[in-house]
């Protein structure tokens, strides 16, 4: 593997200086030519003759000083020719490391670092007061929430020289808030777990971590002795794992660092929605949307010591969920204008980069990773990709392994089929046009079909472009984002799909086989397995339940649609029936299917809902239609679905069934 040119040049001195000094010459003695190494000490020229025992390493190691200081010679040579680029980007030619987000471990070249800083000036510029923006992860969100807070917090005022080579320090305004402005950083990224307890316990950790950085107001002069109270006694109740007053950990911050510095804080809050995609997948939901939107309220709405603040994380969950009382906030999404070149490296950066890293294989990297479209920027590439291939020189896939996509395959579980079409038109290249709202509103994350694409634009599996904004919604034709994301359609969501068309095949054939013990079994165990306790509501009875279990039947039973015309919510007899299914062959029975979510006010079990479902298909005359249609009374069956949390029970009635009953019992 090689390196760039800087170390290499290091590694040259390095061993240069472990290589013998001096000058190899020869002399002729006796008609043949000996070996003697020439040095100067002292101001007086020494010749030593080279043993025959030592001739050959001293040759060797003669050789390699020649070698190499020719090396350093073109690369000093190469290194001249990089200066113009070095003078706008001055640390692209550092060594290359991973997996390192604080600014301080880049500052003044200490690692490769891709000159962003113009974020700042352009932030302050916006003029708003809280800024949420999204990105695909690894998108240098959080090295830019960094470099943010150590340019602005007065911890940092003493290391001017991290930025005077940064574009940020041109811009004169911005310069003179250099280190002026305190700042409260703090990200969700570990409130993870598979229930609420755990995930908590990771968010008081990082606001442990927040107080933590702000250990210096315990000796503030500034700050009475109950404001240095009340200071420990939040941040020893973080440090215990106490979660109690997570909704005002940041406000009662601020107004402290306010009292101290005199001057309303930064704040900083990266990974976001983190706590709540976990919550919404493993089944907490409730606990956890209730804990943020206090947290959120009293943070940035209810909060009169805020200066401004910066919220990052990959998808934009909607207002009504949890932003719906903060009436100051700017969203940026990936379709979004602002910002869009200082997250992310545009392809100009990324050509830069190479030939400060001396490497010479634009045109394969290209191929490889482009293909990224921020608002009106065609031309970027992700950063955790670029800085993996130059530092180990192969194209391979890195990015897409770096996250889980544990929300996407439970949506693709639960529908299946119902945009596998779509996705196989953009694993053959082909653009599809789409209306999009770019808002995760998990509420309906699982009836609305929208859900999937919004996520796997947000996610950066797909680009938009042509796009036009209509209110909430995104017009635009998307397509896979580029070769390296390609590859992983083609393994890791395509397996989503197919094993979302086992449950399908297996729940379609047992209801058109009249399999109902199987019918119930597979519906247990997708609602154990799959659904959250979100999802199957709670409480009164209501359309949003029997929604989401209309809507994943229908997903179910698309599999079918070549034998069956599958309706829903038509008009029939005296109403509107749920679902019906109409054969397009003689021999098929055709089926009528309704839901009911149980009333535990007047239905005593599933049992009776399930009947109360059959007799609202009689007492109703769904049937009227299927019968005109000219399909035997004998061959319809009407299937009563009756759920209640997450237990479910499906029963089956039909004439001809029904009167061999009747037989059986005379």
């Amino acid at each position: 593997m090689t390196i760039n040119p800087k170390d290499r040049i290091e590694d040259i001195d390095a061993r240069l200086k472990e290589l013998p000094k001096g000058t190899l010459t020869y002399k002729t003695i006796n008609g043949k030519k000996q070996p003697y190494v020439q040095k100067s000490v002292d101001g007086k020229v020494t010749s030593t003759y080279v043993k025959l025992d030592e001739r050959e390493q001293v040759l060797l190691e003669f050789a390699e000083r020649t070698k190499l200081q020719e090396e350093k010679k073109h690369l000093i040579a190469y290194m001249q020719k990089l200066q113009g680029i070095l003078s706008r980007n001055p640390y692209l030619d550092a060594s290359v490391g991973i997996g390192f987000q604080n600014f301080g471990d880049y500052a003044c070249g200490k690692q490769f670092y891709v000159d962003k800083t113009h974020f700042i000036s352009e932030w302050l510029r916006s003029n708003t007061a809280v800024t949420l923006i999204n990105r695909p992860r690894r998108f240098g969100k959080t090295m830019l929430l960094s470099t943010v807070e150590h340019f602005f917090d007065p911890r940092f005022a003493d290391q001017p020289e991290n930025f005077k080579k940064l574009r940020v320090w041109k811009d004169e305004k911005s310069r003179a808030l250099f280190g002026k402005i305190p700042v409260i950083s703090v990200s969700f990224g570990s409130c993870k777990g598979m229930n609420y307890k755990q995930a908590m316990q990771g968010m008081a950790v990082n606001l442990r971590n927040m107080y933590e950085e702000h250990r210096y107001l315990e000796e503030s002069m500034e700050l009475r002795a109950e404001d240095k109270a009340e200071y420990q006694r939040m941040r020893l109740a973080f440090q215990s794992g106490n979660t109690e007053e997570a909704g005002i950990s940041i406000q009662v911050l601020c107004d402290l660092l306010y009292r101290h510095h005199h001057t309303k804080p930064i704040i900083l809050l990266d990974e976001y929605d983190t706590p709540l995609l976990e919550a919404y997948t493993d089944g907490y939901w409730d606990e956890m949307i209730a804990t943020c939107r206090q947290l959120f309220h009293c943070t940035f709405k209810e909060n009169p010591f805020l200066n401004r603040a910066i919220i990052t994380g990959v998808t934009k969950i909607s207002r009504n969920s949890l932003f719906s009382d903060v009436n100051n906030l700017k969203t940026c999404t990936v379709t979004s204008d602002d910002y869009s070149d200082c997250f992310g490296f545009t392809e100009q950066e990324v050509m830069d980069a190479l030939k400060c890293q001396n490497i010479d294989a634009m045109q394969d990297v290209k191929a490889m990773y482009d293909g990224f479209i921020i608002g009106n920027r065609k031309d970027i590439y992700n950063p955790w990709s670029i800085c993996n291939y130059m530092r180990q020189r192969q194209l391979q896939s890195y990015w897409v392994n770096t996250s889980s996509n544990k929300l996407i395959g439970e949506m693709i579980r639960r529908h299946p089929l119902r945009s596998k079409h779509e996705i196989e038109e953009l694993m053959r290249g082909e653009p599809v046009h789409k209306r999009i709202n770019e808002n995760i509103t998990f509420q309906y994350l699982d009836g609305d079909e929208n859900s999937l694409w919004s996520l796997l634009l947000s996610v950066g599996y797909i680009k938009a472009d042509h796009v036009v904004k209509d209110r909430d919604i995104t017009v635009c034709d998307v397509s896979v984002t580029n070769e390296e994301v390609m590859g992983m359609f083609q393994t890791e969501i395509m397996g989503m799909f197919h094993n979302g068309m086992s449950i399908c095949n297996e729940f379609a054939q047992a209801l058109v086989n009249h399999k109902i013990e199987d019918l119930n079994d597979i519906l247990l165990d997708i609602s154990y397995d799959s659904m959250s306790y979100f999802d199957t509501g709670r409480g009164p009875v209501e359309r949003v339940p029997e929604n989401f279990y209309h809507g994943l039947v229908l997903g179910l039973i698309v599999c079918l649609r070549e034998e069956y015309r599958i309706l829903s919510n038509r008009e029939s007899g005296r109403g509107r029936y749920d679902i019906a299914m109409y054969p397009r062959r003689e021999n098929l029975d055709a089926f009528i299917l309704e839901f009911k979510v149980r009333n535990e006010k007047v239905e005593n079990d599933l049992e009776e809902t399930a009947d109360n479902a059959l007799k609202q298909i009689e007492d109703r005359a769904y049937e009227k239609d299927l019968l005109a249609a000219g399909i035997p009374a004998e061959h319809i069956y009407k299937v009563g679905f009756a759920f209640s949390g997450k237990d479910v029970l499906v029963k089956e009635k039909n004439k001809r069934a029904e009167t061999v009953k009747n037989r059986e019992k005379q």
